[in-house]
Formats: structure tokens, sequence, C-alpha cells
């Protein structure tokens, strides 16, 4: 008996390898394809791709012909001679042996892609869009030489010049299509019902008969002077899925996903209908972030747990249905690109000491990558166009 305890002790420590059904638990979470564009850094970080209490018990190996295999990610930052296609693959390895593989794309688009056109975007989501960070880098980064002339819609922004959005802090899917006549004793919509915000979706009007109407086209009327925009993408169903437990998440994850078909196919009645992108959202910081932003209200590793279910779920709707999924997660350095904070030890301690201190809300180099990896989604839809 005291060899069992002691074997479960040092599994718990990580000294020792665990049996091999626990090692088939290791599931990767990659996209088909990686796309990446010559000045542009494209990261994958091994511990944002598989869902374990403790990554650093794997050794995450990389075989490709381009790019760095680093301790905790494989970088690479393509030039415009490498245009082109190549196999990349991407092993787990445990004392087991090899626990997860996959076999990827990794496809490094034309610099140019889209030249010579004009692009219109619409960029919503809740409260990482509503920090308008990533909208901004979308649209620096849209400026590069080789680049179709970018527009951005939206009646908000972060800054006088800042790119236009429709970010809402705490908005889920269907608050979009429902919240409308807002008053502040009607708090039911959106991850924090108790704050009056007092917004309606900007898509939802009234008309003369005083009867409230989802309406996308008057949007883009009064907005964008009628035009259609080329792309819309959507950063939601975080708030959907963040206070989820083990025994809901399931049931909160299907609710988000008709939720999400639901408005998503409002967007597809418009002519000609815009390119479709969804954020498969990135993991968050560790537990003094977590701990900063909501106490004891929901844990890192829970969120974790959430993350690795919802975009999973997300990737396959996102297929299902024809959509652009965009895989912010993988290219997110959740170690250092969240805030921080310097404050002593504890009450008897004044030794300073730095820890993260948000949960879900990057730094703003987060938020640029971010925006790397919708951009690289973006000018993969302009390569195909004709």
């Amino acid at each position: 008996m005291r060899r069992k305890w002691l074997q479960n002790v040092l599994l718990a420590m990580g000294i020792i390898a665990g049996s091999s059904s626990a090692a088939e638990d290791v599931k990767l979470l990659l996209p088909e394809k990686i796309y990446a564009v010559p000045g542009v850094e494209c990261n994958i970080y091994f511990n944002n791709i598989v869902t374990v209490i403790n990554p650093a018990n794997y050794v995450f190996e990389v075989k490709c012909e381009k790019g760095r295999n680093d301790l905790k990610r494989w970088r690479y930052t393509p030039e415009a001679k490498e245009v082109g296609t190549y196999p990349l693959e991407l092993r787990v390895i445990s004392m087991q042996g090899i626990v997860a593989k996959a076999n990827v794309q990794l496809i490094v688009l034309p610099p140019d892609a889209g030249a010579g056109k004009e692009f219109h975007m619409l960029f919503v989501g809740a409260s990482q869009t509503n920090a308008g960070h990533y909208p901004n880098r979308m649209a620096a980064l849209m400026k590069r030489p080789g680049n179709p002339v970018f527009k951005t819609i939206g009646t908000r922004s972060r800054g006088k010049d800042g790119a236009k959005h429709e970010g809402y802090g705490g908005w889920r899917w269907h608050v979009f299509m429902t919240r409308y006549g807002y008053t502040g004793s009607r708090k039911m919509d959106g991850m924090h019902p108790d704050r009056p915000v007092g917004f309606n979706s900007p898509f939802i009007f009234q008309n003369e008969k005083g009867e409230y109407k989802f309406d996308l086209n008057k949007y883009f009327a009064i907005n964008n002077n009628g035009r259609i925009p080329d792309a819309v993408s959507f950063q939601l169903g975080l708030n959907d899925f963040f206070l989820c437990t083990d025994e809901n998440i399931v049931e909160v994850t299907a609710k988000s996903m008709k939720d999400m078909e639901k408005l998503i196919a409002e967007f597809r009645k418009l002519k000609p209908a815009p390119e479709i992108f969804i954020f498969q959202h990135i993991p968050g910081s560790n537990q003094d972030g977590f701990g900063a932003s909501y106490g004891c209200q929901q844990s890192s590793w829970q969120y974790r747990k959430n993350l690795d279910y919802y975009n999973r779920a997300l990737a396959k709707q996102a297929k299902k249905l024809g959509l652009h999924a965009v895989p912010v997660y993988m290219n997110f350095d959740t170690e250092n690109n969240y805030p921080v904070i310097t404050s002593p030890v504890n009450l008897d301690n004044p030794q300073l000491i730095t820890r993260q201190n948000n949960g879900v809300h990057p730094s703003i180099a987060g938020y640029n990558q971010m925006a790397d990896t919708l951009y690289c989604a973006v000018k993969a839809v302009l390569a195909n166009q004709k």
C-alpha cells in the first residue's frame, strides 16, 4: 500500500510518467493548415495546443524545414522568397514515448495577396474587441505594401483615428440579436448583467411603428454607404463558456453554437455575402491573473478545460458551416503577454515580485499576436480570390 501511495505522489509531482491510459488523454489542438505571411512572426506555443496540468512533463518536437523548435514554441518569420507549402509534423513525447502526433501544412502566402483591391471589414466581439488593440494592429498590417485598400466599419473605436469595430464587454452571440430597448431595469444580457452600460445592439433598429428589427442592410447603409463588407470577424463565445463547469460545458456550448449559427446566418443573407472569420479563443493567464480579476469565481484550470472543449466544438462547427476558424490560441504567448503588476510578496515580506494581474485580457503585445493570426487568415482568402 505504501508503494502505491508513493507512486501516486511521484505521479502528481511529475517525477515519473503515468500509465499509457493517462498518456492517451493528451490530444493536440491544431488546424489542418497554418498560414504565414512574410514579415509576420508565426508561432505554435506548445502549452496552448494541449490541455494538461503540467506541459513541462512533455517534450514537443517539430519536424519542418522552416522555422525553429524552441523549448516552449516553434517560431518562424518567413521571407518573400519562401512562399510555398511545407509539411510540418509535431510530436508530443512522454516517458512512454510518442503520446500525440499531428501532420499539418505550413503555407507561406504571397505578401502581395489582394494588392490593387479594396477590402472592407467589420470586427464584432466582446471585451477583447472593445479594447480596440487587435483591430488597430490589423489596420496597421493592412497598410503594408502589397495589400488592398483597407477600411474598417463600426460605431466604436479606440482613439480618434483607431480602427472601427463593434466590440462590447461581456456580450455573447445572442446579445447582438436580442438586446434592444435597453433600460436600466433590463439587465439580463451579457456577462456583466449589473453593469448599466446602456448599449443596444448596433444591428437592431426601431421602425415608425415602434417595432425593433434586426436589419444589417440598414446598418451598412448608415455606417458604410450601403456597401456590404468583404469580411466580418467574430470574437464571441468566451462569455458563454467562461463560468462553465465540467457538468454544464456540453449544454452551454451546444446552445452557443446554435446562437452563433443564427447570427452568422443573418450575415450570410447579405448580397454579396461576406467572408466569415471566427476566433478560436486564447488561453487565459495563470492563476495569479485569474485571482486578480475574478477572486474565486473561476480558476485558470477550469477556464482552460472549458476553452479546450469550446475551441474544438467551434472548429468542428466552422468546418460544417464553411467558415474560417482563426486559431489565435496557437499564436499567443500566455506566459509573457498578459499584464503584470509588481507588489510585495505578502504583508510581512516587502520584497517585490511580479505577478500576472488579468485573467483573459492581454497586454498590447498579446492583442498584436491575435491580429497577426487574423491577418494571415485574411491574406489566405485574398490569395485564393481571382
